[in-house]
């Protein structure tokens, strides 16, 4: 946006949010923390990343209190009167980039809200700064030491808001809070995806601890196996150092040759992650899992460029055909086989003509993988 050369109003309201009440103070003792901020992936495949991005400290900026009700107000006042803003010397006060928020005007929006987010007295508040339906800001803020002022615990950015706005929620594990973001990170012709990120907040500011793929969905064209998929966090009855996300999966058969088919297939799984206290962070705990870490990125339609096997390039994406599910070519087929072969060999030896005509199609688009073979020979080929 261009800059606005402000007059004097608009400077004394640019001046009220750099430098708020002159009795408070910015505790210096706190590192500047900026995670890195969820990919901008506009393609159909974007790459899996089951690990959030280490995060990246920078230099604490010199004592100076910034209130983010100050912030808040000033911007959404700003928005009413539809008078522009420049907000570089915020940026520049709190020690980080401007972003997308280097100016203001009335597609600005600002919300608060409190919660406990870490061991320190009172609640942290959480200032989220929205701009048109695009880009989302996180600035979150704690009580300095002596209660009077505010200190800057670190800050996140979401620049891709295709078709919902990144938003937040405070969740407990192991008795401890963090904040968690849920954002989009891919969007395509019939294909979405959302992940969710959770950050710790310790005295070094603000830490990446988990991210995993939330919700998301692909439409077969013309026709194939459409599915989505969405968590829920299961809650953790013995207190244990244990996070356990429930995956439930829905696909839905799409009839070939203009065939009106409905077959629907529902599969629920059970991630585990578990705190590790020398890594500061939790991590897949594939024994107390019934699925693996390669089939949550195909039932999301990613694949991790980190694994070490050989696969098959699609856009993108990366489809294994080495790994412990057998195959991963052709959309993550192989993982619907797999967790469906009771109900699909019921099809294959049954007498519904339809049916047994989309499974023989179907299987024609997946790898040789032993479900495959056992279907096609239930199919009398």
């Amino acid at each position: 946006m261009t800059a606005i050369i402000l007059g004097v109003t608009a400077m004394a309201v640019l001046n009220a949010i750099v430098f708020p009440d002159s009795g408070d103070a910015l505790s210096g003792r706190n590192s500047m923390v900026k995670p890195a901020a969820f990919p901008v992936i506009p393609a159909k495949y974007p790459a899996a990343n089951p690990e959030p991005p280490p995060a990246k400290t920078q230099r604490p900026v010199e004592p100076v209190s910034i209130s983010p009700f100050r912030i808040a107000r000033s911007i959404n006042d700003v928005r009413r009167k539809h008078v522009d803003v420049p907000l570089q010397d915020t940026w520049q006060k709190l020690g980080i980039d401007a972003g997308q928020f280097e100016v203001c005007s009335n597609d600005c929006e600002a919300h608060l809200s409190r919660a406990e987010l870490s061991s320190e007295p009172g609640p942290e508040v959480v200032l989220k700064l929205t701009r048109s339906f695009d880009f989302c800001r996180y600035l979150i803020f704690g009580h300095a030491q002596d209660n009077r002022g505010w200190k800057f615990l670190g800050y996140l950015d979401h620049d891709f808001n295709r078709y919902e706005m990144a938003r937040h929620r405070i969740a407990t594990a192991n008795g401890r809070p963090f904040l968690v973001i849920r954002g989009q990170e891919g969007s395509g012709s019939g294909y979405a995806l959302y992940t969710e990120a959770w950050y710790e907040f310790t005295d070094a500011g603000m830490k990446p601890v988990l991210s995993y793929p939330s919700q998301g969905q692909t439409y077969a064209w013309p026709a194939g196996l459409s599915r989505s998929f969405k968590t829920i966090n299961l809650p953790d009855q013995k207190r244990t150092r244990r996070l356990t996300i429930q995956y439930t999966v829905t696909y839905a058969a799409d009839g070939y040759d203009g065939d009106k088919l409905k077959l629907e297939f529902v599969n629920q799984h059970r991630a585990s992650y578990k705190w590790d206290s020398a890594a500061g962070k939790f991590v897949f705990d594939r024994q107390h899992s019934n699925i693996s870490q390669p089939e949550i990125a195909e039932i999301a339609n990613v694949g991790s460029e980190d694994e070490p096997q050989a696969g098959t390039k699609i856009g993108a994406t990366t489809f294994y055909s080495a790994s412990e599910a057998k195959a991963f070519i052709g959309g993550g087929y192989e993982v619907f086989l797999k967790y469906n072969l009771p109900r699909l060999l019921t099809i294959a030896q049954g007498h519904a003509a339809k049916s047994k005509d989309w499974l023989r199609r179907f299987l024609t688009e997946c790898d040789d993988t032993p479900e495959k073979k056992a279907l096609l020979a239930a199919l009398g080929k």
